[in-house]
């Protein structure tokens, strides 16, 4: 399933909103409480930015943990005081003012980052029983497409997560048919370590279109990442105030050439985030984007890459990982 995209410029995108999200959540299986309330939670947030802000989006997909996640982005004017603003019965539009409040009470997990300069970005997953935010994922088409060349996979092991980002060359079914063979291959053994999977993947594509991919290991209790990357992904990891540590894929095509995979090892701090994604990000983020970013929780990240560093003529996939000891 991947990220639905509701433009969100006129009240009139409410409704569809409402729609796109029961729509989502039949098809994920969510119990008809849950749906509800995410029904209720998806008028709210596009409520506020229609009043508010002169356009932003909400954002529907699956949550890494099984349910359903709503995201909520704008260049509004932001919140100067946001604890404020979710207080029932706060309002700066004349309005009831219980809209963020009852959002956050709806949601089984909740964030939000706003800033006067700064715009706003909103999380709200409803699933079953709460789980902490560690993980952020968006797999969103190119602007007026309705399928992707990109793919993800996010998967615990025994002793690790593993991320793997594959955007199949090109658009179209020949690209999603290669980053549904890699993905396979992957999920086949995704204990493997991870140069012999990325060669597992690129025997899958042989007769493939072809595909670049990334994967990430963090393995649980241990202070340092495993990347190991080809082709035009990017990936790095965001730690505070430092700048970001680039994890640097080799050259080639998955399917066509490539040279030994390698295994990269990072250092990982207690509390930093790891970023992948492919092409449709812009990777002049890792230049232009500021501190306040990196600490953004992992939903609110990969939110904000997609609403500031988007390509829209291209599929963009992101995931972000936070350290355990976060």
């Amino acid at each position: 399933m991947i990220t639905t995209e509701v433009r969100v410029d006129h009240e009139s995108a409410v409704a569809h909103a409402v729609s796109v999200t029961r729509q989502a959540a039949h098809a994920l299986g969510l119990a008809s409480l849950l749906t509800e309330r995410a029904a209720v939670a998806a008028s709210e947030l596009a409520s506020n930015i229609a009043k508010h802000t002169h356009g932003g989006a909400l954002l529907v997909q699956p949550e890494p943990a099984g349910g359903l996640e709503l995201l909520a982005v704008d260049h509004g004017p932001g919140m100067d005081d946001v604890a404020r603003c979710l207080t029932d019965g706060y309002s700066s539009a004349g309005t009831l003012g219980s809209g963020l409040g009852a959002v956050r009470r709806l949601a089984t997990t909740f964030g939000i980052f706003s800033h006067p300069r700064r715009g706003t970005a909103i999380f709200a997953r409803f699933r079953e029983a709460p789980a902490p935010a560690r993980a952020g994922t968006l797999r969103l088409p190119a602007l007026g497409q309705d399928s992707s060349g990109d793919a993800f996979v996010l998967t615990e092991t025994a002793d690790a997560t593993v991320a793997l980002v594959v955007d199949g060359l090109g658009r179209g079914a020949d690209a999603a048919r290669a980053s549904r063979a890699a993905t396979g291959s992957f999920l086949s053994d995704p204990e493997r370590p991870l140069p012999l999977a990325m060669a597992a993947i690129h025997d899958a594509l042989r007769h493939s279109r072809g595909a670049v991919a990334a994967l990430v290991r963090l393995p649980r209790g241990a202070a340092e990442a495993e990347f190991c990357g080809v082709g035009s992904v990017s990936a790095a990891i965001l730690y505070g105030g430092s700048p970001p540590k680039l994890l640097t894929p080799q050259p080639g095509t998955l399917g066509l050439r490539i040279p030994p995979p390698r295994l990269q090892t990072v250092p990982l701090p207690a509390g930093a985030t790891v970023v992948v994604h492919s092409d449709g990000i812009a990777q002049s983020w890792l230049r232009t984007a500021s501190d306040w970013m990196f600490t953004q929780a992992p939903p609110l990240l990969v939110g904000l890459l997609a609403r500031d560093h988007r390509r829209l003529r291209d599929d963009a996939t992101v995931v972000a990982l936070r350290e355990r000891g976060a």
